[in-house]
């Protein structure tokens, strides 16, 4: 007597690649986790701001009142300076990226068929569109000083 065949089915999944529905149906994109990236991106944009605050500029009386007191104290400020360009250029960008991510996921979800109501999809798309068009709007100048 031979042993039954076994029936060929879909290859299992592993955890380096998704199962293949989920890669066709658009199952990756889910609207908690576009919205809690962008949060995280907004949050870490607002510590990456504050970040040079927590030293602050240097002060006059770190200094050893001699001959090179105006010249190390001049250079420290625009080190500084810098600093504080830089964080703010690279916290902007964060940010940006942030709301990005959630006026996207508001937008997609608007178009999603399986959202309760059209009113929500309406308001979902308004919220997302006006999210978007403010990046735009904004200029978006990310000029560092050099």
């Amino acid at each position: 007597m031979q042993p039954p065949m076994q029936q060929a089915g879909p290859p299992p999944s592993n955890m380096y690649h998704p199962p293949q529905q989920a890669m066709m149906g658009g199952g990756l994109f889910s609207l908690h986790k576009f919205l809690m990236i962008g949060v995280i991106l907004i949050l870490i944009a607002g510590l990456i701001a504050v970040l040079p605050d927590f030293s602050g500029p240097p002060a006059e009386v770190d200094y050893d009142q001699d001959s090179d007191f105006a010249k190390e104290f001049a250079e420290d400020t625009e080190s500084h300076n810098d600093l504080v360009r830089i964080m703010d250029s690279l916290a902007t960008i964060l940010g940006m990226a942030g709301v990005a991510l959630i006026g996207y996921a508001f937008v997609r979800e608007a178009y999603d068929e399986d959202t309760t109501t059209p009113a929500l999809r309406i308001a979902l798309l308004i919220l997302g569109s006006v999210m978007l068009l403010q990046l735009i709007g904004s200029g978006a100048s990310l000029s560092l000083s050099i």
